[in-house]
């Protein structure tokens, strides 16, 4: 009694609550009619030009870049151009300090002309009035040694009491070493012109005479080399070096330091990878259409100069093979190290028989279609399939213009790929 009278007083919300329920299957039932519906869609075959392309994505760079070093070692002077600057060959770009350089080029003379000397004689001997003249000189060098002796110990006596500076015993010690250096030179001038050379002297001195002037030679050099020149005509594309710093020479197997980096921009270049599945597609020659990051007003053409014949994994284990273009136009000031997108037309038809290619399924190596009869009804053909852009793909064989076929989007596992050129879509 009591559910009968609960029922009677709640019929008009369980009606209320009926109607919602229904409402909603039918709605659900409408939306997945709809969607089958939507997932069917006619397509003509039609006539039009097909145009395959590849998009490649690289950076500037300039035809070559060289890395400038010094071959001498020293202080940074002068660094008289910045980045952008254009050089010429054999223009100055940095100069080494040479003070340093000098000094050694004169010891170099120095022990030269005595090692030509010490040769002359041991050639020649020494007549005797040249034994008395340097015996006379050894005499007086004698003195003077002993004098400039007397002198430094004066001095640090002095210095030792507070009495001296610094610089003058520094003067004593030097006039010292100057004075023994001379005696010995002298003594043994006056040994060479005392005894006549035998044949294993002369050979020595002749070869402390080609040792004394490869080391004039190599000094000659090393001061040259304290300017250094650009070996490119080009721009400075970086200057890594300021005056002052110290320069490491690029020698003898070190590497040195890079003072700045000219780059040879009469030609600009495009650095890029690609992957294996463009290796077979992409060849040298090719014309290709950049997108700069910085030109917004226009293409700039180019074309494909090399594809490296040795390819390497990435990170994500993909080989990737180094490709080189090269734009075919001057575009004024390059920004190197900026994005160039590049588009390439790998392959065309025209006036071709074409269906989009969400028209086209596969089973197996096979491509199909449905094509709808003239009674309505479908039925699958085996079509050939050539190229295609992504969107469209060429029609060989299997179907004939004005024929209307049925994309199923049921399957997709079944459908065309999305990929560039090499899946189903691609020629057959």
């Amino acid at each position: 009694m009591r559910f009968s009278r609960w029922l009677y007083r709640s019929k008009w919300w369980l009606i209320s609550a009926a109607i919602v329920v229904a409402a909603f299957v039918y709605g659900v039932r409408a939306n997945m009619d709809g969607a089958s519906t939507a997932a069917e869609m006619e397509y003509t075959v039609e006539r039009r030009d097909i145009v395959r392309e590849e998009t490649v994505t690289g950076s500037l760079e300039a035809k070559s870049q060289i890395d400038v070093k010094a071959k001498v070692g020293g202080i940074l002077k002068e660094v008289p151009v910045k980045e952008g600057d254009t050089v010429a060959r054999g223009m100055v770009l940095a100069r080494i300090d040479e003070v340093d350089l000098r000094k050694a080029l004169k010891l170099s003379q120095a022990r030269y002309n005595l090692a030509l000397a010490r040769h002359e004689k041991q050639k020649k001997g020494g007549t005797r009035e040249q034994v008395s003249s340097l015996e006379a000189d050894v005499k007086n060098r004698e003195v003077e040694l002993e004098l400039a002796r007397e002198n430094l110990n004066r001095i640090q006596t002095l210095y030792d009491k507070g009495y001296s500076s610094d610089q003058e015993l520094e003067d004593a010690k030097g006039r010292l070493a100057r004075a023994v250096a001379a005696h010995d030179d002298i003594k043994q001038r006056l040994e060479f012109a005392r005894t006549s050379a035998s044949p294993e002297d002369l050979a020595i001195a002749e070869a402390e005479l080609k040792q004394s002037k490869l080391q004039l030679d190599l000094a000659h050099e090393d001061l040259q080399n304290a300017i250094i020149r650009s070996e490119v005509d080009g721009k400075v594309l970086a200057v890594e070096l300021d005056p002052g710093d110290t320069v490491v020479a690029s020698v003898d197997g070190r590497e040195g330091n890079v003072i700045m980096i000219v780059g040879d921009t009469t030609a600009i270049l495009v650095e890029c990878e690609i992957g294996e599945d463009l290796i077979g597609v992409l060849s040298e020659g090719m014309d290709v259409e950049f997108e700069l990051s910085f030109i917004k007003d226009r293409k700039v053409p180019g074309n494909i100069t090399r594809i490296s014949h040795f390819g390497r994994p990435n990170q994500n284990g993909v080989v990737m093979f180094p490709m080189e273009m090269e734009l075919a136009e001057d575009i004024g000031e390059p920004r190197l190290g900026s994005t160039a997108r590049g588009k390439i037309t790998v392959d065309s038809a025209e006036d071709v028989l074409s269906l989009p290619v969400v028209a086209i399924s596969s089973r197996g190596e096979e491509k199909i279609a449905k094509k709808v009869a003239g009674n309505g009804t479908t039925e699958e053909v085996v079509v050939e399939t050539g190229i295609s852009d992504g969107r469209f793909v060429e029609i060989e064989s299997g179907l004939e213009e004005g024929d209307t076929v049925i994309g199923d989007f049921s399957e997709p596992e079944s459908g065309p790929s999305g990929g560039r050129g090499g899946g189903p879509m691609g020629p057959h």
